[in-house]
């Protein structure tokens, strides 16, 4: 799978079109994509619309987004998080992605085998990519609100919510895109 950049911003065109070539030669996409490609893809989005990105507000007093871009193949959120909020453990219903932070300060809690978690502070400047089986929390660990940019492919379809019981999982909730008050 390869990405590139498409337009600039500003036309009226995506800012970034995929272009994926299955490596064993049939027809269509590649299943999945490469959590690091999306990291770098991020990455390169942020840095190229750093002036026009949405920021938060100081007076944000709830998690808020944004869809900047929506393809067949990918989506983009710019996610505004307020002091001392976050979003419960989820999934992102089969699809691979990865988050870049604009301002402000994030903690991710992200679940491994077992049911342990692996804690991780991201600063501006810095990210984290996962594929299609990744469970995690967010939580903005910053003295300000937070925003941070989000890549996900495929479109998600779903969200799933958890909670854990010791070692267990236990499905809370599944949200899906064709709800009239879906959220990434």
């Amino acid at each position: 799978m390869t990405i590139t950049q498409a337009d600039t911003p500003g036309s009226t065109g995506s800012h970034f079109t995929r272009a994926r070539e299955r490596s064993d030669g049939r027809a269509g996409p590649d299943p999945g994509a490469d959590p690091l490609e999306l990291l770098g893809l991020v990455q390169r989005y942020v840095e190229s619309l750093a002036d026009v990105l949405p920021r938060a507000s100081h007076e944000l007093s709830a998690r808020s987004y944004e869809l900047l871009e929506l393809t067949d193949d990918l989506e983009i959120w710019a996610i505004h998080w307020p002091r001392d909020q976050g979003l419960e453990l989820h999934d992102h219903g089969g699809s691979s992605g990865a988050l870049w932070v604009v301002d402000g300060a994030l903690e991710e809690h992200s679940l491994v085998p077992g049911g342990g978690l692996i804690h991780r502070t991201l600063d501006v400047g810095g990210g984290s990519g996962f594929g299609p089986s990744h469970i995690h929390d967010i939580v903005n660990i910053g003295d300000v609100p937070a925003t941070s940019v989000h890549v996900y492919s495929p479109p998600m379809a779903s969200m799933t919510f958890y909670r854990q019981e010791g070692p267990a999982l236990v499905v809370e909730r599944a949200e899906y895109r064709a709800d009239p008050a879906w959220a990434p």
